[in-house]
């Protein structure tokens, strides 16, 4: 399996970055890769501003880097955040992008923006959004992966790219499979009103579907089961990958232009903003790998 080569992360002086470095070293580290990180400088702030603190964080980070035996190259410019990662992403062509997320609402995410969801909406290549976390934990292997799917040609490029992450026969996948509705959660007692048998019957369509339109399903050593959620729900979605102890979560992420907002624009956006695990956005179009040819982007613990 071919191994990444290139990973770029966003760096700056929040916690945020600071989980979103500790998650790119481990996965250059783990493939040998290149890790460039980028530092953007706000455009209404001058370039001098805190310039001693940033070259003191770029040397924190070299340090951490060069113990790790991996290979930094440290990039500044002023700007817009997300403009100046895609714009490096670009020319640098990395195999990944690692950023943090604040997980902002309401106001404050309005008045702030966010740098993940226009990084992950736009990007050509797959993009790692790792969410803010009061307590800090150790980077562990992806050893078990949850893909939001629907119907869409996004994701079943998240199944293979998932798939070709999941490379062990001791991994899991599940797909967490999108159908209308208005709940997932069905109680004992609707078995005599038949809403648990429709329930059963759009798993058996979900896997059947799924099992016909992703050859790789039935080529895969990792195990793969099926869950059908009914409706949209980011937070539903949240919290059947907290249910069944998901540490990835990965969304397929459509075209560009009047599809945008289809389930990235608006379920794979709020997914962003209160998934508590990291999650991995995959482009319809760009640089998405088919399971013989794709990096593992399992990381070392």
């Amino acid at each position: 399996m071919k191994q990444f080569s290139r990973v770029l992360a966003a760096v700056d002086f929040s916690k945020p970055a600071r989980g979103a470095f500790d998650y790119a070293l481990a996965l250059s580290r783990q493939h040998g890769a290149e890790l460039v990180v980028v530092h953007a400088v706000p455009p209404n702030q001058a370039f001098s501003w805190h310039a001693r603190a940033r070259l003191a964080l770029t040397a924190k980070l070299r340090l951490r880097a060069d113990r790790a035996n991996v290979d930094l190259q440290d990039r500044v410019q002023q700007g817009d955040p997300a403009k100046i990662i895609l714009l490096h992403a670009r020319s640098l062509t990395p195999d990944a992008i690692v950023v943090g997320t604040h997980q902002r609402s309401g106001i404050d995410r309005f008045a702030n923006g966010s740098v993940a969801e226009r990084v992950a909406g736009t990007s050509t290549v797959p993009v790692f959004v790792v969410p803010h976390r009061h307590r800090t934990a150790p980077v562990k292997s992806f050893s078990h992966l949850a893909v939001a799917v629907d119907s869409s040609t996004g994701s079943h490029l998240a199944i293979e790219q998932a798939l070709a992450m999941a490379s062990d026969s001791g991994d899991r996948v599940t797909l967490l499979y999108l159908v209308p509705g208005s709940s997932s959660n069905v109680p004992p007692y609707s078995y005599r009103d038949g809403i648990a048998e429709y329930q059963d019957q759009l798993m058996r369509d979900a896997q059947r579907h799924l099992t016909l339109t992703v050859p790789a399903l039935r080529h895969t050593p990792a195990a793969v089961d099926v869950r059908v959620l009914l409706g949209y729900s980011a937070t539903e979605i949240s919290r059947a990958v907290d249910s069944i102890g998901a540490d990835l979560l990965v969304v397929g992420v459509p075209k560009r232009g009047v599809v945008l907002r289809a389930l990235f624009g608006t379920t794979a956006a709020r997914l962003l903003r209160v998934s508590r695990v990291p999650m991995l956005a995959v482009p319809e179009v760009g640089t998405v790998r088919t399971q013989d040819e794709s990096a593992s982007l399992r990381l070392a613990a």
